[in-house]
Parts: structure tokens; C-alpha cells; sequence
């Protein structure tokens, strides 16, 4: 327990905690099923785990939970009048960051499309599916391994966030890291080990 700090004021005692410097960011990201032992929830999270190489269902939780909380919003600006003005500031912004996102079209700029979004459209904006469909990793697996081992970067910044969403316009600028020995980086443990076998096998040749 944290010792009480006591201070005088006016002859009065006021107790203060004392301040911690550490932060710690608290927020719920993701919230558990209400049935959890439901056989078409559960063979359909299963599904969704192997065909976008999730490490386990709370990932799935987490786009649902993110999905959830956009969908809200969508509902409570469509209860609103058309020309209110919350709805006329917060609804274009919303569709806007959607289809930076890419999980709306440039046709589906509407706060019905919202509605209809499901959790495969975010799970194939994710850093690991867009890798995969670019060609840098064979597999789906082999993607979040590239991701984790931080051979991939997105711009100038390397990320090794395999559930990084990417936007539409940070697509193209998806590229191996500086650092990788798939990029321009110094070979791998095993290459220069290789190598230095070679060298020196030549060595004795000669």
C-alpha cells in the first residue's frame, strides 16, 4: 500500500497520494461474447482465425468492438435531421475516414453503407492481410512473421504491428525495412554464416 502524505495548511491536515509517473492507458478495446459457448459464433471466429492468421479470437474481438462503436455513431447521426448540425459536421468526417480507410468506396459515401459493414471488411484492411495480398510473404503466417520481425515498413516508419490498419493512400508506400536482410540490410545470421563456410572452404582449396 502507498504510505499517506500528510501537508498543513491553515492548521488544517490535508492527505495526498503520492503521484505516480507511470501512465497506463486503461481503455476497453475489446468486449467478450454474451453467449460463449454459442456452435455458429464459434465456428465462424475459428473460420475467420485461419483464413487471416489471427494468434486468437480476442484480435477478432477487437475489430468487432471497433466496428461497433463506428456503427453507433452512424445510428445516432441518422436519428438526427438532415440539416442538423452535428450531423452535417460529424457525418461527411465519419465517411471520409471510412473511405481513407478503404472500408467504404467512393459510390458508398452514405451513413447506410456504415450499417452494412461487416468484420472481414476490417480484417482485410489489416497490415498482415495487405501484405499477404501483395506478395512479400507465400502465406498468410508467413506475412505476420515478416510483420513481427520487423521487415516490414510502411512509408519511412517500420511497424511490426501485425493488426495496423492500413489506409488506401499508405498501400503503395508498403516496402521492406531498411534494416531487413530482405531490403537493403546486411545478411541474416544464417547467410553470413554460410558465407563465411564458403570462404573459408575456398580458402583451403586453394
Amino acid at each position: 500500500p502507498q504510505e499517506r502524505l500528510e501537508t498543513v495548511v491553515d492548521g488544517h491536515s490535508s492527505a495526498k497520494m503520492p503521484k505516480n509517473s507511470a501512465h497506463y492507458n486503461c481503455r476497453v478495446v475489446y468486449k467478450t461474447p454474451r453467449r460463449p459457448f454459442e456452435k455458429e459464433r464459434l465456428d465462424q471466429e475459428l473460420k475467420l482465425c485461419g483464413e487471416h492468421g489471427l494468434r486468437c479470437k480476442r484480435e477478432i474481438w477487437r475489430m468487432q468492438y471497433a466496428l461497433a462503436k463506428i456503427r453507433k455513431a452512424a445510428r445516432e447521426l441518422l436519428t438526427l435531421d438532415p440539416k442538423d448540425e452535428k450531423r452535417l459536421f460529424e457525418g461527411p468526417a465519419l465517411l471520409r475516414r471510412m473511405v481513407r480507410y478503404g472500408l467504404l468506396s467512393e459510390d458508398e459515401k452514405e451513413l447506410d453503407f456504415v450499417l452494412q459493414m461487416t468484420t472481414r471488411r476490417l480484417l482485410e484492411r489489416r497490415l498482415q492481410y495487405v501484405v499477404w495480398k501483395m506478395g512479400y510473404a507465400h502465406t498468410i503466417h508467413e506475412a505476420r512473421v515478416l510483420i513481427k520481425q520487423r521487415h516490414i515498413r510502411v512509408g519511412k516508419q517500420m511497424v511490426n504491428v501485425p493488426g495496423f490498419l492500413v489506409r488506401t493512400d499508405s498501400a503503395k508506400l508498403i516496402e521492406y525495412s531498411l534494416t531487413s536482410p530482405k531490403g537493403q540490410g546486411r545478411p541474416g545470421r544464417v547467410a553470413r554464416k554460410r558465407a563465411a563456410q564458403r570462404a573459408a572452404k575456398g580458402g583451403d582449396e586453394e
